[in-house]
């Protein structure tokens, strides 16, 4: 029964064969075709900044011999490509993976050469007495088999390729980062050398550093960091400055500097990013908080400058939670007083007193009144932002004059009470 299954079962048709004639033929003209197969490539090809360096044109030679190998080789012996074949000819994508942003040029070049040698197989059949039209078929279905396994491998390889040096890549800049912010380098010049060969130009004479964080409602963006990474890498900022994700949620940026009227400039950046941000955020309402630490001189002023934006942030969170960017020069006098802990406690109560007490009446609404009047410098502004009626807030001032004891128009008075008002949100 299994015999006679056997020999009902079809056979298998062996693959069909290219004349002998044609195979010699294509070996005696390999040299020749595959140097003209790398002319057309290097005429043809539109090769620019966006996808990188060109390989040398003796790679793209040995790439086309290697193609050559693949097809005389699989139509020789009428069996695909082998792994390895694949990958000799896929080596020109591995070279250029680590330069170009597109795999596109490099199957453009297959195709090209592909296209090269179809032509130059035509012109050897000219005439010949074995061109039939079968046997022109079985060619062309060998080139073009050929042909796409070669841009399959081209594309896996490259994409492994790109994909591995984009991570060393990424790691290395992030640690040249994270030595730049913590002063953890052993010489500017030695840093110089290692943001070359990263192609990641840093400026010799010093940068502010700016934090930033995503705002949605009253809490921090818990990805926000990375889509605010995005945001800053869309906007036009000068050469040498410096964005990195150092957590989820928060964006460190480098802005470079030469003195300190440049942190002006790392302001109106974050501006801008806080403009973008809020245009593509549409209904979610998001909003950028960012600290910006001072100018110190040289690339390790960097440490000091990022350790002032940290402090500016958290400090701006608690005093002026609304605002945009926090500067560590207008937050020194809170940081310098918040350091002390008793005394700054010992100033909230000395100045404050009474509005401190629980038993106090109304206390959190005359809190309120006083920390709006103070901002505000008026009683109609400060009644516009509490929703209330002037006489409201009449009143409620005459109540803290009689509790606090003094003139709250009294410029040095107002200083007073306006710093206890911001010490009391640090402590």
């Amino acid at each position: 029964m299994a015999r006679a299954a056997a020999r009902m079962a079809p056979k298998s048709k062996p693959a069909p064969q290219l004349p002998p004639a044609l195979m010699a033929e294509l070996e005696r003209r390999r040299a020749g075709l595959a140097r003209h197969m790398a002319r057309a490539v290097v005429a043809v090809v539109h090769w620019d900044d966006s996808t990188g360096v060109p390989p040398q044109r003796e790679a793209i030679a040995k790439a086309c011999e290697a193609g050559l190998d693949l097809f005389l080789a699989t139509a020789r012996e009428a069996r695909p490509a082998t792994p390895e074949e694949l990958r000799r000819v896929a080596q020109l994508g591995i070279l250029q993976a680590r330069s170009s942003q597109s795999v596109e040029p490099i199957l453009a070049a297959y195709r090209i050469a592909a296209r090269v040698a179809w032509d130059a197989i035509l012109r050897a059949w000219r005439g010949h007495p074995e061109a039939t039209p079968e046997a022109i078929m079985i060619t062309a279905n060998y080139v073009f088999a050929a042909l796409d396994q070669v841009a399959a491998e081209v594309t896996k390889t490259y994409l492994h390729a790109r994909e591995q040096h984009l991570q060393r890549g990424t790691r290395a800049r992030a640690r040249l980062f994270h030595a730049l912010i913590s002063d953890n380098f052993d010489s500017d010049l030695e840093l110089q050398k290692q943001a070359l060969a990263l192609n990641m130009p840093i400026a010799a004479t010093g940068y502010v550093a700016a934090v930033s964080k995503l705002v949605v409602g009253n809490r921090d963006g818990a990805r926000g960091g990375e889509a605010l990474g995005e945001v800053a890498a869309s906007l036009d900022v000068p050469r040498g400055a410096i964005h990195h994700v150092t957590d989820p949620s928060t964006l460190v940026t480098l802005w470079p500097a030469e003195s300190a009227a440049d942190v002006e400039g790392a302001r109106q950046f974050v501006t801008q990013l806080h403009k973008e941000a809020v245009n593509r955020s549409g209904s979610a309402r998001a909003r950028v908080r960012a600290g910006i630490g001072g100018y110190h001189a040289g690339l390790r002023g960097i440490s000091r400058s990022y350790l002032e934006a940290q402090q500016a942030i958290e400090a701006g969170r608690k005093l002026r939670p609304d605002a945009i960017a926090h500067g560590h020069d207008e937050v020194i006098p809170h940081l310098v007083l918040a350091q002390n802990p008793r005394l700054a406690e010992r100033f909230v109560a000395h100045s404050l007193g009474p509005l401190l007490d629980p038993r106090t009446r109304n206390r959190e609404q005359l809190l309120e009144t006083l920390e709006a009047y103070l901002s505000r410098g008026s009683v109609k502004d400060a009644a516009a932002e509490l929703n209330l009626h002037r006489h409201t807030v009449l009143y409620r001032l005459d109540k803290l004059r009689e509790l606090l004891g003094g003139d709250l128009d009294t410029p040095a008075i107002r200083l007073r009470l306006q710093l206890a008002l911001d010490l009391r949100k640090l402590i």
